[in-house]
């Protein structure tokens, strides 16, 4: 019966064995936001708005973002179109951060009514949304998201390299405030 009794033992004991490294932690939800929105090479001509996105991984394997996308609108008495971003291909760190600036070049037409919004009402407000694929090997997940800064005039004064045409006393600002009542009037 002994003999019996610690075969029994000995088998259970290696299935144990066997298995304990097979069991794995749940996987956690990665958290998908947006950090920053910046304005550069700001002109009647175009703009670029600049977009961080921070993915927090807080499992212990990486992973890889798949895809980024999203959409960024300025928002005055309703919402107006003014470009699209996209990005592919990113490593996720495990257990941590990992942020990724995309950069969305805004054409003419888009950045003069942008401009001429904020210089009418004092301030611009610009949102991002959109969604990041984020595959964790054993499974994918797709997260929404979300933000809205809103810019000052002097803070998009300060981009404009400008503020009289040099030799008249012509107004950049003034100019800029004419362009804005003419597209309003315009859309």
């Amino acid at each position: 019966m002994i003999p019996r009794f610690r075969s029994v033992v000995l088998v259970i004991f290696a299935v144990f064995i066997v298995t304990a490294g097979c069991t794995q932690p749940a996987l956690k939800d990665p958290v998908v936001t947006v950090g920053n929105i910046t304005l550069s090479d700001v002109s009647l001509q175009a703009m670029t708005v600049n977009t961080t996105v921070n993915i927090f991984n807080p499992n212990p394997v990486g992973a890889d973002l798949k895809k980024v996308a999203f959409d960024v609108w300025y928002v005055d008495d309703s919402v107006h179109f003014l470009g699209h971003g996209e990005q592919s291909g990113i490593a996720v760190k495990e257990n941590g951060n990992t942020s990724v600036t995309i950069p969305v070049s805004i054409g003419t037409v888009q950045a003069a009514q942008g401009v001429g919004s904020l210089v009418q009402k004092g301030t611009l407000l610009i949102r991002v949304n959109g969604s990041a694929v984020i595959d964790l090997k054993l499974t994918t997940y797709e997260k929404p998201f979300e933000q809205t800064r809103e810019f000052t005039v002097t803070e998009f004064e300060s981009l404009i390299p400008l503020k009289t045409i040099p030799g008249t006393d012509i107004s950049v600002s003034e100019g800029i405030q004419q362009l804005g009542g003419l597209l309003g009037s315009v859309t």
